[in-house]
């Protein structure tokens, strides 16, 4: 059992007392960004929300912010050598037209220049050595997702810090190219704080990114377009709504205004050449299926990246799922379109296979104007307008030009080792709810409790069934990636997608941080636990449906 210290345990309870108090509404007025005087609580009125329902084309008419090395709102900040300072902080920005929306900000400052919510860009084997200043009146930690660091540089929840109080990182990159993340972790308030603002990318380079890139002829902000890709309820003033029914916290939060780098409605200019997206689902609960369509019918696409970076080799697809905290990173080649040509990046229809709750339901659907009608169905909690699984755009992309581009996908990406799973200890896990609270293995979150032990430097099986009257939880591990083995029971929507054998998806191929596991369905998993930190690593396990997070789909595993 890990032994925590009074320091830590009296820092827990005054963060849980913050939920504890009066709930959402009390933990974000501690927060800062509900400002009760404004009256401004009332949702959007019909007349101003359809003119930002990403199901009508025409809505899409903001430039798409592009990250740069300007400074500003997600602007490119290569890690310094010496040390700076990320500090949580409220800001107000324009989101919707006419309007400022109360967020919670990642900011930094560096080569002379600010950033919001930066993304911070580092060469594989540097360091970053940083400083969390906290400038909320609640706690919180940040946590790199998807990165292999030490548990005290990881932002467990155990770690997370008061207003005006510092938390120091300092760790070597040791991940592959790839595009993570990082964002709270604090127990409890992680779903608001990611919620109102505060979430970062992180892209990680080496060789196999160097070949990609030149082979390409790509450049990050220009060609190679990071999509960070959110949904949010706004208040009829331009706030952002966070509700709290019991619906809510039991499904997850799910928006109605779809943003795409922070903006809704974005569109994009482009050439008649190839392009890089690297998407990242940053919603706390809505899964994608991402399409690209053109008129009425879907373009291919090849998927040359997941969570833990590149794949041996591209996948060519038409559609994609990416759950909460996953990445997909797609390659559309856009040659054999012509000067005023219109393509969309969307999502799909698709059933989301939703829980039900005794005495509550809700149904809704919604054709895609100018897409031939197709439409969708699912389910919706009670507050969002655009029910989870309805199909609708996320990016439109106009050709102002055609250019001369005669460069060839290369057929291997990087080296993908599979793991040797010989002798490896089986672990079952077991995804469930009890009356209104999912579990793991039957168990709920408890900062000083750890459900199990791993062996340092053995490798592990991990068998994660989700029963059958569920709904899909992408689970999220920390410290390590892992790599899908099979998936066994896969409702039909997702096992037709299967290229890999056993059942796997073409987002299964390579390393993975976050696995989407559907009701009914078992997902092997193949871990090895091998790390140089010194001494024994306190890491957690989780859904990344945030809500879920929050309310004690959480569990603490010990490495030893």
């Amino acid at each position: 059992m890990h032994s925590f210290s009074r320091r830590t345990l009296v820092r827990y309870a005054g963060l849980l007392s913050v939920a504890a108090t009066g709930g959402a509404s009390a933990a974000l007025s501690a927060c800062g960004v509900i400002d009760r005087g404004k009256g401004d609580n009332a949702r959007l009125p019909s007349r101003q929300y359809d003119a930002l329902d990403p199901r009508i084309v025409t809505n899409f008419t903001v430039p798409l912010r592009l990250p740069g090395a300007e400074g500003g709102p997600l602007g490119i900040l290569d890690v310094p050598a010496q040390p700076f300072d990320l500090t949580v902080r409220r800001q107000s920005t324009t989101i919707l037209k006419g309007t400022q929306t109360d967020m919670i900000v990642y900011e930094a400052r560096a080569n002379g220049r600010n950033y919001t919510n930066p993304m911070l860009r580092v060469k594989r084997g540097a360091d970053i050595t940083t400083r969390l200043v906290n400038g909320l009146d609640e706690p919180t930690i940040t946590h790199w997702h998807g990165l292999h660091v030490d548990w005290r540089n990881d932002g467990h929840p155990s770690d997370a810090i008061r207003n005006g109080q510092t938390y120091d990182y300092r760790f070597k990159v040791q991940n592959r190219s790839g595009t993570y993340w990082y964002h709270p972790h604090a127990h409890g308030t992680t779903a608001k704080q990611t919620y109102y603002g505060l979430a970062g990318l992180l892209i990680v380079e080496d060789e196999d990114e160097q070949r990609l890139r030149q082979s390409l002829d790509l450049e990050l902000g220009v060609t190679d377009v990071p999509l960070l890709i959110q949904d949010r309820l706004f208040g009829a003033r331009g706030s952002l709504l966070y509700p709290s029914t019991a619906m809510d916290g039991f499904q997850g939060v799910f928006g109605d205004v779809v943003l795409v780098n922070g903006m809704p409605g974005p569109v994009m200019n482009i050439d008649s050449r190839l392009y890089r997206f690297r998407v990242l689902n940053g919603s706390n609960a809505r899964v994608y299926r991402l399409i690209v369509i053109k008129g009425g019918g879907r373009l291919p696409f090849h998927l040359v990246g997941t969570d833990g970076g590149l794949l041996a080799r591209p996948q060519q697809l038409t559609e994609v799922f990416v759950g909460p905290a996953e990445r997909a990173d797609i390659l559309v080649d856009l040659r054999g379109l012509n000067e005023g040509d219109v393509v969309f990046l969307a999502s799909h229809t698709f059933d989301p296979m939703h829980a039900e709750m005794e005495g509550m339901s809700g149904s809704g659907s919604g054709g895609m104007a100018g897409h031939g009608g197709m439409g969708g169905n699912g389910r919706a909690d009670a507050q969002s307008r655009l029910p989870d699984g309805t199909e609708f755009n996320l990016l439109k992309l106009t050709v102002r030009r055609r250019v001369p581009y005669d460069l060839a996908l290369p057929t291997n990406l990087a080296t993908v080792v599979p793991l040797d799973t010989t002798g490896a200890t089986v672990r079952p896990i077991t995804l469930a709810a009890s009356g209104m609270q999912w579990q793991i293995n039957g168990a709920q979150f408890e900062m000083e409790r750890e459900l199990f032990r791993s062996q340092a430097n053995a490798t592990e099986i991990w068998e994660i069934t989700n029963a059958a009257a569920s709904m899909p939880h992408p689970m999220h591990l920390h410290g390590f990636q892992f790599q899908v083995q099979e998936r066994r029971g896969s409702p039909r929507q997702v096992a037709d997608l299967a290229v890999g054998g056993q059942g796997r998806l073409a987002t299964d191929l390579g390393w993975k941080d976050t696995v989407l596991v559907w009701p009914g369905e078992t997902v092997t998993l193949a871990i090895n636990f091998t790390h140089t930190f010194s001494g024994e690593q306190l890491y957690t396990f989780h859904c990344h449906n945030l809500e879920h997070e929050d309310a004690g789909m959480m569990v603490n595993y010990r490495v030893a």
